[in-house]
Formats: structure tokens, C-alpha cells, sequence
């Protein structure tokens, strides 16, 4: 189909051929998850509780993770029967999803799956995300054909650099140590996204709800952006702005996501540990470079801002941390979620909460592929360090040795936990925790604590 008639059909159109992709997923997922729970609780793979971090009164099944990505794979593997609709006439006449997403997907959900049920240590965890963004960069297919994302995210930085001048046209006077160089730096960014998305996601699992409502609200943004782009970008050589593939991974991440969220939301019967947030970051991740994958930064800047809480959340938390001349890798109460609690809200209202500021991060990143891309990235920065100069200023950031004016307000409905200076030590949990269904959101189980 021409560009210029594709460009004339509205998304609802464009839509219509991979819905199946959002039908499969969700009720794959939906039907799924109670399955999984019984499993989880015949076999004992649950979250006991503690009475100090972990308040839920019984115990609360994990492996909705599971649950969810195969709902996600019965999403991908359908769209190999849908026939989209093309900008150009030559590629091929089905979805092609490249076999490193979900190889590296596979690898994430495996790693989080023994870590729920055996416990393993971070640096096992980490290794994890590493093979899967690895995975996901050298078994992909970059826009030239090319197996491995190659050079695409790299000619993003590099390419506005040179038509500026800030730096010397290297591609051109020496091409085969460009290549060398791009090769580098794509590999090098593909894997920080991956493994940054994998634990920022982990963090921001500390409510009943929360890390799926985010998700789904993200998939949402991924979705619309995608749709934008498919009938609206400006097609040139080696520009995809008809990706059917960016197209069905967000149908098939929204499916997932919506259905595992009423099992989760408080009161949650069942937790995605660290299966399914992890899991979530990657295909998150994996969204944010296919959208850098055509050297548009526009575009992939837009679908960071749509990551932006949990991109805040973490930035937020390690800053915290060492300005409280603490370990990254400490577990603290500090959190946006945490910080709402104290604020007096109940789980629920701190998730819609949290998912009225997603809406927010996605509404910026979808006006930010409609403007130019200085004045975008303008936008985030103001953005950005605004949420900062915010966090700082109502005492989200810098911790002093008392109690705070927030935590005074609700001690009688926070237990004192070991990150607060009013907590006896024996309070601190032996092992890392999960999302609490209650009122205390526990300690994460990433690679940094909550």
C-alpha cells in the first residue's frame, strides 16, 4: 500500500488488523492467572508474612509473572497470522518479531522466576539482564536488514552531532571505524536500557497494582505513539514509520498487563514478583530502543518520557540514598508510593495516584513527537529537573535523623520499619520482600531496595 494512502487512514484503521493480538493476550492472562496462583499455593511458592514489613496476614501467591508473559507470547505468536498493512509494497506480508525479544524476554522471566521461588543473589539477577539485552541486540533485525541492532541507536547521538558541526563527519572520512565505533556504542546502549528498565520497574513494584496500572497506562502511550507514527511520520529510505512490530508488542503488552491487574489491585490475591516486573521493564525497554531503532531521537525520546515515572522513581531513589550517605543498594521508605502513604493516602488512591502521573509522563511524551527536537528535549529537562526540585522540596530526597513532619502524621498507620530512625533493628526482614496487599508497601526485590 503507498505511503500516501496509508497516511490517510485514521489509527482506528491502522488498529483494526492486529487487535486480535490484544484479544489472545488478555484472555490468555486473564484465564491464566488463577491458574497459577492455585499452582503457586499447592507447591508453596508464596509470600509469607512477617508482621513487621510484610502486613498482609496470610499468604499471598506469587508467579503471576508467569501468567503474564505467557499471555504476552500467545499475543506475539498470533500476530504471525495477521496480514498488516504496509507502507511499502516489498516488506514482507506478516508481522515479524524479531526472535532476540523474546529469546531476551524468556531469559529475563526465567532468571526472575528462580529468584521468586529459590532466591538467588543480585549479581545472578543482574547477569540475567545482561544475557537477555544481549539476546535482544545481536538476534534483532536493525532497518537495513541486518541482524543485531548495529548502528541504528548510535547514528541517533551521533548524526544531529554532525549536522551541527560539534563534531567532525566521522562516518563519512573513515567508514569502516565508524562502523566499528557505532556497532559499540548501539550494543552498549541497548544493554544499559534493557537492564535499566528491568530494575527500574522492579522498584516501582511496591503496591498492590501498581507496577501492572503503570505498565498498562505505558502500553497505552507505546500504542498511541506507534499509531501516530504509522499514519502520520514522514516516510524516507530506511525509516519504518509504519512498524507493524512496535504496533503488536504494545497490543500485546496492554493485553498482559489488563489481564493480571484485578487480581492485583488491592487486594492483590496474587504478586508478579520478580518474574513479571522485570519482565514488564524489559518489554518496556525493548519498546524505548525499537523507537531509536530508525535514528529518529524524536521519537525515542518521546517513548523515554513515557517511562518517565519509573526513569523519576529510580533516579530519585539512588540520589536519595547517597545524599542520606547511604548504599545504593540499601533498602529505604522513600519512594513516591511510600511518600504518598505517609501522606495519609490509602494503597488505592496512592496507585491512582501514581497512575494520574503516568498519564501525565505519556501525555508529554506523545506532544513531544508533534514539536522539534531541541524544543523537546527542551521540554523534558524542564520537566525532569522540575519533579526534582519538587521531590526535593517536600522532602522526598534528603532524609533528616528525625522523623519527618509526613511520617508524624501517620505512625499510627506505618509500622516503624529498619530504614526509619525510629525502628528497633531486629525489625529489618532476613529476606527481601514483595509488594504488601494492605497498607505498607515492602521492600523490593531488585537489584537496588526499596
Amino acid at each position: 500500500m503507498p505511503s500516501t494512502v496509508l497516511n490517510s487512514l485514521s489509527p482506528a484503521t491502522v488498529l483494526m488488523p492486529y487487535m486480535p493480538v490484544f484479544y489472545v493476550s488478555f484472555l490468555v492472562t486473564v484465564l491464566l492467572t488463577p491458574v497459577m496462583r492455585q499452582l503457586a499455593l499447592r507447591y508453596g511458592v508464596v509470600d509469607e508474612p512477617d508482621g513487621h514489613r510484610k502486613i498482609h496476614t496470610r499468604p499471598i501467591a506469587y508467579l503471576g509473572g508467569v501468567a503474564t508473559f505467557i499471555g504476552w507470547m500467545a499475543g506475539v505468536l498470533v500476530s504471525v497470522f495477521i496480514t498488516p498493512l504496509n507502507s511499502d509494497p516489498n516488506l514482507v506480508a506478516n508481522v515479524q518479531v524479531p526472535p532476540g525479544i523474546i529469546l531476551g524476554a524468556g531469559t529475563v522471566v526465567l532468571c526472575g522466576l528462580i529468584d521468586d521461588v529459590y532466591s538467588i543473589t543480585p549479581r545472578l539477577k543482574l547477569f540475567g539482564q545482561f544475557l537477555g539485552a544481549v539476546l535482544l541486540f545481536f538476534l534483532s533485525v536493525d532497518r537495513s536488514g541486518f541482524f543485531g541492532i548495529r548502528i541504528d541507536l548510535a547514528n541517533m547521538l551521533i548524526f544531529p552531532l554532525e549536522r551541527r558541526g560539534w563534531i567532525p563527519a566521522i562516518q563519512l572520512t573513515h567508514p569502516q571505524a565508524y562502523m566499528l565505533f557505532a556497532s559499540m556504542l548501539s550494543a552498549v546502549l541497548a544493554v544499559l536500557i534493557i537492564m535499566s528498565a528491568s530494575n527500574a520497574m522492579n522498584l516501582l513494584d511496591g503496591l498492590d497494582g501498581l507496577c501492572s496500572g503503570v505498565t498498562s497506562i505505558m502500553a497505552v502511550g507505546y500504542l498511541a505513539l506507534a499509531l501516530y507514527l504509522a499514519c502520520n511520520g514522514v516516510p524516507s529510505a530506511g525509516v519504518a514509520s509504519m512498524n507493524p512490530t512496535r504496533i503488536t508488542l504494545s497490543l500485546a503488552l496492554l493485553g498482559a498487563v489488563l489481564g493480571f491487574l484485578p487480581y492485583n489491585f488491592n487486594p492483590a490475591s496474587i504478586f508478579m514478583g520478580d518474574t513479571g516486573s522485570m519482565f514488564l521493564g524489559y518489554v518496556c525497554g525493548a519498546m524505548i530502543i525499537m523507537f531509536g531503532n530508525d535514528g529518529i531521537f524524536r521519537w525515542f525520546l518521546g517513548s523515554l518520557v513515557i517511562f518517565g515515572l519509573p526513569i523519576l522513581d529510580t533516579f530519585l531513589a539512588i540520589v536519595r540514598r547517597k545524599l542520606n550517605h547511604r548504599p545504593v543498594f540499601s533498602p529505604d521508605s522513600g519512594h513516591f508510593h511510600h511518600f504518598l502513604l505517609k501522606r495519609g493516602l490509602s494503597v488505592k488512591q496512592a496507585a491512582l495516584t501514581s497512575y494520574g502521573l503516568t498519564a501525565m509522563f505519556v501525555s508529554f511524551g506523545l506532544v513531544i513527537v508533534l514539536i522539534p527536537t531541541s524544543l523537546a528535549l527542551g521540554i523534558y529537562m524542564v520537566l525532569f529537573v522540575w519533579l526534582v526540585v519538587i521531590a526535593f522540596k517536600m522532602g522526598m530526597v534528603y532524609q533528616q535523623g528525625g522523623k519527618t513532619a509526613a511520617a508524624t502524621t501517620t505512625i499510627s498507620r506505618i509500622p516503624p520499619t529498619s530504614e526509619s530512625p525510629l525502628a528497633p533493628p531486629e525489625t529489618h526482614p532476613a529476606t527481601p520482600t514483595h509488594e504488601a496487599p494492605n497498607i505498607l508497601p515492602v521492600a523490593d526485590h531488585g537489584l537496588f531496595s526499596k
